[in-house]
């Protein structure tokens, strides 16, 4: 953490200001990330809770020809919902390469009477922006907190 007063120095006054802020507005910013990431977890959760839920198993990966040209891959899912109904569906969205191998059992969501709409729903696709401002909140809440402890200016001194 040497290195910060050196590139202080090296800007002259304007950097010292830097020096000065950056500690004292990191930690807020990283708890600011952390509340944001926390209220959209509640409300993918509140989304997905009022979805119907299953386990389906990827049937196969079907190639498709890509907007921009290439392949990608989409999987067909097959599941039952709880109405006893057998249901088949490709997905939408594929990728460059195959996610889940042929067999793999993944859970499903999708709206009350439209199992055509299912999506994959695992913890990661219904959670993802919310994990990734949760990791980049505790990243600055972290580095404010270092860079305060070792600053003669963020400590309060």
């Amino acid at each position: 953490m040497e290195s910060l007063p050196v590139f202080a120095r090296s800007l002259g006054r304007p950097a010292l200001a830097l020096e000065r802020w950056l500690p004292r507005w990191l930690p807020g910013m990283g708890l600011l990330l952390l509340a944001l990431a926390a209220v959209f977890a509640a409300g993918s959760w509140w989304h997905n809770r009022m979805l119907l839920h299953a386990t389906a198993t990827v049937t196969e990966n079907v190639a498709a020809f890509a907007p921009g040209g290439g392949v990608v891959y989409r999987p067909r899912l097959r599941f039952r919902t709880p109405s006893g109904e057998n249901a088949q569906v490709v997905l939408p969205q594929g990728r460059d390469e195959p996610e889940f191998d042929a067999g793999t059992n993944v859970p499903v969501a999708w709206p009350s009477g439209e199992p055509q709409r299912a999506v994959i729903a695992t913890v990661w696709r219904v959670y993802r922006f919310a994990i990734w401002l949760a990791i980049v909140g505790t990243v600055l809440f972290d580095l404010g907190w270092i860079l305060r402890l070792r600053s003669p200016h963020g400590s309060g001194r």
